[in-house]
């Protein structure tokens, strides 16, 4: 058996590759949430999630739903909370997760929405970049597990547990799919073009006021009226405190570029 502990605030993490329930050393109130996924479990753009991409537990207020991310990892509603992410896919799945939440945080939550959230954190090149201060780093979409949650008592001699409903399922045929597109942060600055080159029958757009958990490409156009995305142009991860590139195909005529959002 595989356990791997993971802290956040107090709460522990485990993650097991078997159905046998280790002895967690629990308080006699505490509570345990356990979830999985049965997969292949999918980005929007019909791939299979890779090993290392996130899945998190989410909470909401009584009779609400989870609002969704922003893609900076937060939550759109202040009103809801990232209880924890984890880089936890394997095999196209999320195993087997156990996650012991200590009695005064989970009566703070016990009146209220629980929900497990697959989460594309991939970057430009496809990598998942995993988590930071327990949240996502990045969101570009996401998508709820159907099924819900299954909530025992950490004193429990006995297999009984209750399974609550989940939030909206997200979950097809082929698994959990991740295709709610994440909100962007209202005070996020917009790109700017601060230079431009032509060379080698290539475009070079320099770009500030980026941010890194976007990524960003252009639409252009011969007019400011018929903008579309352009298929030739680069995706680059926006960074902070510098500028990034963008290049794109040159093509005769005059021709309008604007940087947007890679979705």
């Amino acid at each position: 058996m595989r356990i791997r502990d993971l802290k956040w605030r107090g709460l522990l993490l485990f993650l097991q590759s078997s159905f046998f329930v280790a002895n967690l050393n629990a308080g006699i109130e505490d509570t345990i949430l356990r979830f999985s996924t049965p997969g292949p479990d999918h980005y929007a753009d019909r791939r299979m999630v890779v090993d290392g991409e996130c899945y998190a537990l989410v909470w909401s207020p009584a009779g609400t739903t989870f609002s969704g991310f922003n893609a900076d990892g937060t939550a759109v509603s202040p009103a809801d909370r990232v209880v924890l992410a984890a880089p936890l896919a394997k095999g196209g799945r999320c195993p087997d997760v156990i996650f012991q939440v200590p009695a005064a945080t989970y009566a703070e939550l016990k009146v209220g929405e629980w929900s497990v959230c697959l989460v594309d954190t991939r970057n430009a090149r496809g990598v998942p970049l995993g988590v930071s201060e327990n949240r996502p780093q990045r969101v570009n979409r996401w998508g709820v597990v159907k099924g819900g949650i299954t909530f025992e008592s950490a004193n429990s001699s006995t297999t009984s547990s209750t399974r609550l409903p989940s939030a909206a399922s997200a979950t097809t045929r082929r698994g959990t799919m991740a295709g709610v597109l994440s909100e962007v942060p209202s005070d996020v600055a917009s790109p700017t073009i601060t230079s431009i080159d032509v060379a080698d029958g290539k475009v070079s757009l320099e770009v500030s006021d980026t941010v890194p958990y976007l990524t960003y490409t252009l639409s252009s156009g011969e007019s400011l009226e018929d903008m579309e995305k352009d298929a030739s142009a680069d995706l680059v991860d926006g960074e902070i405190g510098g500028a990034i590139e963008i290049r794109t195909r040159e093509t005769d005529g005059n021709r309008f570029f604007k940087v947007i959002r890679a979705e």
